[in-house]
């Protein structure tokens, strides 16, 4: 196996045990919203810890057989949805 799968891997458990953690709190927060969309905002923080699961295990299977932007698309899922979750959940804050 070579070190970029391996590296990868090693982050995604991280992520996915900690991503497990941001769930948890942003369900709490979520809980608390009178937004119209709150339900999708539920989804999608369960869904955090789903993308390092998906990009390490995805990673890991594909490497080597498919082409590169693909094997960055998988390294760049889980932060890219972390990232368009978290400004989803500053936009649904009332001010």
């Amino acid at each position: 196996m070579s070190l970029p799968v391996i590296v990868n891997g090693i982050v995604c458990l991280a992520g996915a045990f900690l991503g497990l953690f941001f769930a948890g709190a942003s369900i709490i927060s979520i809980a608390n919203m009178t937004v119209p969309w709150q339900g999708v905002l539920l989804v999608a923080a369960l869904l955090v810890p789903v993308m390092f699961v998906v990009s390490g295990l995805g990673l890991g299977l594909v490497y080597g057989r498919v082409a590169m932007p693909i094997v960055l698309g998988l390294v760049a899922l889980p932060w890219l949805y972390g990232l368009v979750f978290v400004l989803a959940m500053l936009g649904s804050f009332e001010g």
